[in-house]
């Protein structure tokens, strides 16, 4: 795995349209600086991750971001940073294909591998794939759901936020809103325990009428006030980047 082999006689039919790709990204990082042994093993990541499935496209991405940080972050850690999120993406498959989906898409990998590099389990996950409606559903409550815990808020009051969303019937941009709501609580002076508290009860996020989530119609959404949701970030944390661990940091 730590080396590229492209047997073209045998694989030329597969790995043909993904060597374009490696060639760009190659070219990309050598166009903007980076030397040759750094670009080539960035190529062979990304060609290993098409082969396994894996979303190669992020692996590109993070290392030009990565490189673009070059003057805080040294290559050799960003291409740690990358194997892990390899490692990540492989764990996130497995969870997905655990939960019953035989087939799971890159964006269900994605979220689910960021979600276990959060500090979500297995069985979370599959919570939320379960209450989820469609795949790509519950990549949305994944990310969502992850991106909660990186707030702080505990991981089975997030997955619960989820769930009851996708069971109210919410529509999806308040599920998308949730990180931001739960922020705006929290600068109101509300502790996170008590949000906690107040969606493992059954009570949903803490506020009453226009704060939180619920089905169609009830008056509940985005709080005055609270900007309209970018929704969760996508793979802002490269597993084995070294920075600061929250609470729920463990897995």
């Amino acid at each position: 795995m730590r080396r590229m082999a492209v047997v073209l006689g045998i694989l030329l039919s597969v790995t043909a349209p993904m060597h374009g790709q490696e060639l760009d990204v190659r070219a990309e990082l050598m166009r903007r600086g980076a030397p040759p042994d750094f670009a080539d093993r960035v190529a062979q990541l990304v060609t290993a991750a098409h082969r396994e499935g894996l979303p190669h496209q992020d692996i590109a991405n993070k290392a030009l971001e990565g490189w673009a940080k070059r003057r805080h972050v040294p290559s050799e850690r960003v291409l740690v940073a990358l194997e892990g999120l390899m490692g990540a993406f492989r764990a996130g498959r497995d969870a997905a294909r655990m939960a019953g989906i035989s087939a799971p898409p890159m964006t269900v990998i994605s979220s689910a591998g960021l979600a276990l590099a959060r500090g979500m389990t297995r069985e979370q996950i599959a919570d939320v794939i379960h209450a989820a409606p469609t795949p790509e559903q519950a990549a949305g409550g994944l990310a969502v759901a992850s991106s909660l815990g990186a707030q702080g808020l505990e991981h089975a009051a997030a997955v619960r936020a989820v769930n009851d969303a996708f069971r109210d019937g919410s529509p999806p941009e308040h599920m998308l809103e949730l990180p931001s709501v739960i922020a705006n609580l929290i600068a109101r002076g509300v502790p996170m325990s008590d949000v906690a508290r107040s969606i493992l009860e059954g009570r949903g996020v803490p506020g009453g009428p226009g704060v939180g989530i619920g089905p169609p119609g009830n008056g509940v959404g985005r709080p005055p006030g609270v900007p309209p949701g970018r929704g969760p970030p996508n793979l802002n944390d490269l597993p084995g980047k070294a920075k600061g661990q929250g609470k729920n940091s463990s897995a």
